[in-house]
């Protein structure tokens, strides 16, 4: 007693007192962001909303909280209690927002009738430009498991999700404030003690040109628009030469010859005579016995000519399409011949859902991710419904683009389209639009997530290389002979020499054939096959994209690694010195690192089994692969436009960035960011100049340049403008 009466009574005291205060955190306002010219991108405005503290309300009391709620916001008073009950953290439950000031006064003066309710201004991210910088900005939500790890993150906080909203949210997020309840001994608050308002997060300013980011995304929206439109034009004309019941009868007539042929060849070892049916055969007159068993899978012949491929409205290709069907009803899957997916019953196998569906005539049980009729594949199967996915391989899926300042590695525009408006995070993303965007990716940021084959585009690198090591292609000439043919005039096989400059020309024929050490030959097709380029020196073979160059120098560069080890893979240093193979650690999450293949790594696969490669060795076809950007070769597109960026500007590789600078509440600088160079390349401005030309001639060279019917249309400024095109293969996802 003495203790606490004399010795400790002002702790005590103090004690007592704070077990009559009640405080509640209020949100801080995030950071604003802005692009390089200020204008806003991101910013915040003020939503008054209702705040139940259920810490404060007894549950006897909830009920009757919950009808004076419901009468006061016109909402189910039953919505309201079982949100109440649900909150398994007896936090804060907000159960009104953007509340007029007269509706936030009534609260306030009749707190009777509102116990345990506060009027707390939460700060509402708002994007006023909507779609554009999506990408960069990203989007921001509720932390997950993982944000959580973080001391410094709440449940009931908002953190970035993607973007710089994501990479700089503990610049973004700023600091809570704390209101102050004095309340009592049954938790009744009798009065606001206090309050210490939350301070902003800091500003920040991009490297971003909105103006410039804006025509990026459009030009995107209409390319990609053309392309499928294209696309569907390049189906029309291949119907035209002939249909698709013609193409059908003429692939399974030729699969019967071939398997007559076949067994025909069996059965000659018992001296079987077997007589096989001609298969020139013509729509009209052929028809499949049904009683013979079909060889051929019409979606395997018809390709992107399938008639149930879907299609949007106009006609044009849709690239990914969902569909829902509920148990005993019926779907129509869009295509050039609709089709009607019913759903006849759901059932639960081992533990499984499997759904039994009928499209036509044909019924079978289906089950997740399984692939089905062609064109469909299972994404999800409920209790009630079967989701599918109609999907088009060969219709185009997105485009990417990126814009960088060479001199400096700022990135002035960025973006992959489809994209979409981070707003409609904020109150909570519905399934619908989950669901339209998700299938296409749309929230993924593919300028630096996405991973494709660079293709031609990579024929910069050999092409600095040739420069730079007086390296050149053997002077064969040979036409459509094999390298190692004998020459009749000298009786002997005939052994090239090496071209010994960029203005030597090379025969740039359509095919590529080498022997290989066991005496069999290698054919390599250029693109423009059979016809081929003709005679091109190294500029030429930039311009018209020639890859039988590009092969050539790979295969001598494998060829001479018996006498000098390191040119094995002196492509690959190439490659990464400017960057490839390697993240640019632009800060931007998620960024994906691109490959160099090289002896290593293929033989780290194969110990790994992990299937990406081929049983075997490493061969000079890998090597030759990699001069024209194909194989196992892949970059994201930030990296191409990086690599080019050093090549253009005599060899400095800059690590991209999105943010110049941090700014406080007040405008004041409080951090910056500036330009960091990742390397050096050591080339000549020889080099670089003639690299400017010739692409300047690849888009302006009306004779060979790749990129001249694109640019037709451009205008006088079309001189100015300069580039490489590349024809990749890319694996949907």
């Amino acid at each position: 007693l003495w203790t606490m009466q004399v010795t400790e009574v002002h702790a005590y005291e103090e004690r007592a007192e704070n077990n009559q205060i009640r405080l509640v955190n209020t949100p801080a306002p995030r950071g604003d962001i802005y692009d390089a010219n200020g204008v806003l991108l991101a910013g915040t405005r003020s939503s008054l909303n209702a705040v139940v503290d259920l810490a404060l309300i007894d549950s006897d009391d909830r009920n009757q909280l919950a009808q004076n709620l419901a009468a006061f916001l016109d909402q189910p008073a039953s919505e309201i209690l079982e949100a109440m009950e649900n909150d398994a953290q007896g936090g804060l439950l907000t159960v009104a927002e953007d509340l007029t000031e007269g509706q936030a006064t009534f609260v306030v003066e009749h707190r009777e009738e509102f116990p345990g309710v506060s009027i707390i201004p939460q700060p509402v991210r708002t994007y006023p430009l909507e779609e554009v910088a999506a990408h960069v900005l990203g989007y921001i939500g509720r932390p997950n498991a993982e944000d959580l790890e973080d001391s410094d993150i709440k449940g009931t906080d908002v953190v970035g999700k993607a973007g710089v909203e994501k990479s700089y949210d503990g610049v973004l997020r700023g600091n809570e404030g704390v209101i102050k309840y004095q309340v009592d001994s049954k938790r009744k608050v009798l009065a606001l003690s206090g309050e210490e308002p939350p301070s902003a997060g800091g500003s920040l300013i991009l490297t971003i040109d909105s103006d410039l980011q804006g025509q990026l995304q459009e030009s995107l929206r209409l390319g990609l628009t053309q392309a499928r439109l294209l696309e569907m034009e390049e189906r029309a004309e291949e119907l035209a030469q002939a249909t698709v019941r013609a193409r059908l009868v003429q692939a399974e007539a030729d699969a019967q010859f071939e398997a007559r042929r076949q067994a025909a060849q069996a059965d000659s070892a018992e001296e079987t005579t077997t007589t096989v049916a001609d298969p020139g055969v013509d729509d009209d007159d052929v028809e499949v016995e049904e009683e013979e068993e079909r060889l051929t899978d019409p979606f395997d012949v018809l390709g992107p000519l399938h008639p149930s491929l879907p299609i949007d409205d106009d006609g044009v290709c849709v690239p990914v399409e969902r569909v829902t069907v509920d148990v005993g009803e019926s779907g129509v899957l869009s295509g050039r011949e609709p089709r009607f997916l019913s759903v006849r019953s759901i059932d639960e196998v081992d533990g499984e859902l499997v759904a039994t569906v009928s499209i036509g005539l044909d019924t079978e049980t289906v089950e997740r991710n399984q692939r089905f009729a062609g064109t469909l594949q299972v994404y999800a199967i409920t209790e009630d419904s079967l989701i599918v996915y109609h999907s088009d391989a060969w219709c185009p899926v997105r485009s990417v683009g990126v814009v960088t300042d060479p001199t400096d590695g700022s990135v002035l525009a960025m973006a992959s389209y489809p994209d979409y408006d981070p707003t409609v995070f904020i109150g909570g993303l519905s399934t619908d639009v989950w669901e339209e965007l998700g299938t296409v990716g749309a929230f993924q940021n593919f300028a630096v997530q996405g991973l494709y084959a660079p293709a031609s585009t990579f024929k910069t690198v050999p092409y600095v290389l040739a420069l730079e090591e007086s390296y050149y292609p053997l002077d064969r000439g040979l036409g459509d002979k094999e390298v190692g043919d004998e020459d009749p005039d000298e009786g002997e096989d005939t052994v090239p020499l090496p071209l010994v400059s960029d203005l030597d020309e090379y025969s740039c024929s359509g095919e590529f054939r080498f022997k290989l050490l066991d005496g069999t030959v290698q054919t390599k097709r250029d693109w423009k096959w059979p016809l081929g380029h003709g005679p091109l020196d190294l500029h030429g073979a930039l311009q018209a994209s020639c890859d039988l160059y590009f092969w050539d120098m790979a295969l001598r560069l494998w060829n001479d690694r018996a006498e000098d080890p390191a040119m094995e893979n002196l492509l690959q240093e190439y490659a990464r010195s400017f960057g490839f193979g390697t993240a640019t650690g632009i800060d931007l999450p998620f960024e994906k690192s691109g490959l160099i293949p090289d002896r290593a790594w293929f033989r780290e696969e194969q110990r790994n089994e992990t299937g990406r490669v081929r049983e075997g060795s490493w061969v000079g076809g890998d090597l030759m692969d990699i001069a024209v950007g194909q194989g196992a070769t892949l970059s994201t597109p930030l990296q191409l436009a990086n690599g080019y960026a050093a090549m253009v500007n005599g060899g400095t590789v800059w690590q991209p960035r999105v943010v110049r600078e941090v700014q406080g509440v007040d405008g004041m600088i409080v951090d910056e960011f500036p330009p960091q160079v990742l390397n050096t390349v050591d080339i000549a401005p020889r080099t670089t100049r003639l690299l400017l030309e010739d692409l300047q001639q690849v888009v302006n060279n009306q004779e060979r340049g790749t990129a001249r019917s694109a640019f037709a249309d451009f205008g006088s400024n079309v001189e100015l403008v300069g580039g490489k095109t590349g024809t990749g293969e890319v694996i949907q996802n």
